[in-house]
């Protein structure tokens, strides 16, 4: 089987850095597509970003806890602050105990991603910030995103972490049992996952990682994960920006984001794809493959 890699920058959109280092990965690197935060103004370059990288799969960052909502405050109440913004860190609480009504939740998710169609631009796959959409009170409101706006992909949660070594993989069971809950969220994903793909969603196999920590901006580990890609479609996410004051506002994750631009851009991650025999692909070629029955 063919080893494909969908690379999906995260956040374009979100502020103009992120924007501009989002378009170095892709026009000198190996980014193949990307999700937008479509609640901040910097998406607004979206339609000129795309016409310039046709090639692209665009996908919606749905995100329901950071910056200002697209639907009016006065319309999701339990969904804002007294300011109008987003809860923020407090969203994940507010969910979980019920304090957020699933049909204001509906409205503004509803309202990011008809945002990025209204552009004339095709959305490809759905995914969220933080990835929040994991929990069971956002998840079933998610997949209705992806019949409603007749979106085909979405970003799976069957993690594959690649860029360990052996013997920190052979220790995962330990860490598991150090950190139960860490444990019930890898079950809860998969059983949601395979859920959504009995719902029809098209998905890569596996979603790949660098390492349990996050970093996505260390250069080994990227060139151990392409050498390793498996057979079949995996995905691989990443948060290419060029750190701004809007980013330093609402964000934690600020400065690696910029050592993330120059691995994904490193003659060394590109010549590793060539190496490796890895073909970079898109949600677009996901799609193709699910219709030809080759996925």
């Amino acid at each position: 089987m063919t080893r494909n890699l969908i690379v999906n920058a995260d956040g374009f959109g979100f502020t103009a850095g992120i924007n501009r280092g989002i378009e170095q990965a892709v026009q000198d690197g190996i980014v193949t597509s990307i999700s937008v935060n479509a609640n901040f103004d910097a998406c607004e370059q979206l339609p000129s970003f795309v016409g310039r990288f046709p090639h692209l799969s665009v996908g919606v960052h749905v995100n329901p806890a950071v910056g200002r909502p697209v639907a009016p405050a006065r319309e999701i109440p339990t969904l804002v602050n007294r300011r109008g913004e987003l809860h923020g860190a407090e969203f994940t609480r507010r969910l979980l105990l019920r304090q957020i009504r699933s049909e204001e939740l509906e409205l503004e998710v509803s309202l990011q991603v008809a945002r990025i169609q209204e552009m004339g631009v095709v959305v490809t796959h759905l995914d969220s910030h933080q990835n929040r959409h994991l929990y069971p009170p956002f998840f079933f409101v998610f997949l209705a995103l992806l019949t409603k706006h007749r979106v085909p992909c979405m970003r799976t949660h069957a993690h594959f972490v690649l860029a360990e070594d052996a013997a920190r993989r052979r220790h995962m069971p330990g860490y598991f049992t150090r950190h139960p809950f860490r444990a019930v969220t890898h079950v809860a994903a998969d059983l949601e996952m395979r859920y959504a793909r009995r719902r029809g969603a098209i998905m890569a196999d596996r979603l790949l990682s660098t390492s349990n920590t996050g970093d996505k901006a260390d250069q080994s580990k990227w060139t151990q994960l392409i050498r390793n890609v498996p057979p079949g479609w995996s995905e691989v996410y990443c948060h290419p920006a060029i750190p701004d004051a809007e980013l330093e506002r609402w964000a934690t994750y600020v400065e690696p984001r910029r050592r993330e631009i120059d691995v994904l851009t490193s003659a060394e991650t590109r010549a590793e794809v060539e190496r490796s025999g890895v073909m970079l692909r898109s949600f677009h070629d996901l799609i193709r493959a699910a219709s030809a029955g080759r996925t």
